[in-house]
């Protein structure tokens, strides 16, 4: 897409380890064979669109493990959610779940995850991106989606809104994201689950289980007690969404993710409930979890509190007050100023 009077361009200086476009996902074409995609925590997803004045999901940046670093050649609105990597603009410490802006020239800088491992970064207006099939999510697999259908490297231009005007929101104190690592996930019994034995069903909500260096944004595979099938692991394929927990012959159990496969043909044990799965996207490999059941009327309910919960984290601020970026100070040092204004950047 062009750079024209609404949109500038971001130049990535360093691509950060596994930094894609991503949105809500590509709903309503897994009968044609089309993943879905999208955000792993659309928890942090939707807080970040919500901060910069979004009223609709739209591309924004998922940073795993380590983020991405870049100059903005207009200016922009932008948000960090998630994981905490360090962001910065020119040098100075920015703070996470905040509107706010950047101006021509502003280098924008991130680590490593210090908690968590995926991090957000929204922009008010959107990435701009040729959508495919209504969504612009990357697909990395498929190259679909996203930019040229794969993770940003080192002196990519990206397109994206310009903005100068900073939404009054900030997220409320008591907002804690998704990292409690040590509450057991959540999980409802799935369509196969009489397709196991009684002792590896119960096996399965007593033992821990560990995320292997092989897990990714198509499925987390566990390592733990084995759990034993009384009829064979193979079905014939059925739906797949994000959150079921498949178990093939080796009896490991795989939570597939936002890039799973639209079908698939193992028992599945169960399915993690929606409230529990940015917790899960947020863990890192190596980690021990745990599963506890809930029943079908459990999960609709707590989806309900959740939900409920996530309409009161952003509050419109009392007063009008924009977070201004300059770059340079009057006396020509090339270092950050934070100015507090009540009108936006012009």
């Amino acid at each position: 897409m062009a750079i024209g009077k609404e949109t500038t361009a971001w130049r990535i200086t360093m691509p950060g380890m596994l930094t894609t476009v991503q949105d809500a996902g590509r709903i309503g074409y897994q009968q044609y064979g089309m993943p879905v995609a999208g955000a792993m925590d659309g928890e942090s997803y939707r807080l970040g669109q919500r901060l910069v004045g979004n009223d609709t999901d739209m591309g924004a940046l998922e940073c795993t493990v380590m983020g991405p670093s870049f100059i903005s050649e207009g200016p922009a609105v932008i948000a960090f959610t998630g994981a905490d990597m360090s962001p910065a603009v020119n040098g100075t410490p920015v703070p996470m779940n905040t509107p706010l802006a950047v101006a021509p020239g502003d280098e924008v800088t991130t680590g490593f995850a210090g908690c968590g491992v995926r991090m957000y970064i929204a922009v008010r207006g959107g990435v701009r991106v040729t959508p495919v099939n209504g969504s612009v999510a990357t697909h990395g697999k498929s190259g679909i989606g996203g930019f040229k259908g794969r993770k940003l490297q080192k002196d990519d231009v990206l397109t994206v809104a310009r903005a100068v005007e900073v939404p009054q929101l900030h997220v409320d104190p008591d907002y804690e994201g998704p990292f409690n690592g040590t509450t057991p996930i959540r999980v409802v019994l799935g369509p196969q689950h009489e397709r196991f034995t009684k002792e590896a069903r119960h096996t399965f909500f007593t033992s821990p289980y560990l995320i292997t260096p092989t897990s990714d944004r198509m499925g987390y595979r566990l390592a733990g007690q084995a759990l034993t099938h009384t009829d064979g692991a193979d079905i014939i394929s059925d739906g797949a969404v994000f959150g079921s927990i498949q178990v093939p012959s080796d009896g490991q159990p795989i939570i597939l993710m936002a890039d799973r496969q639209t079908t698939g043909g193992y028992t599945k044990i169960g399915t993690v409930i929606t409230p529990d799965l940015p917790r899960l996207a947020q863990m890192p490999v190596e980690t021990t979890i745990h599963f506890t059941e809930v029943t079908v009327e459990e999960a609709q309910a707590l989806y309900r509190e959740y939900k409920e919960r996530e309409a009161s984290w952003v509050q419109t601020k009392e007063k009008a007050v924009s977070l201004l970026y300059s770059s340079v100070l009057p006396w020509g040092e090339t270092e950050k100023r934070l100015s507090i204004r009540n009108d936006s950047y012009v």
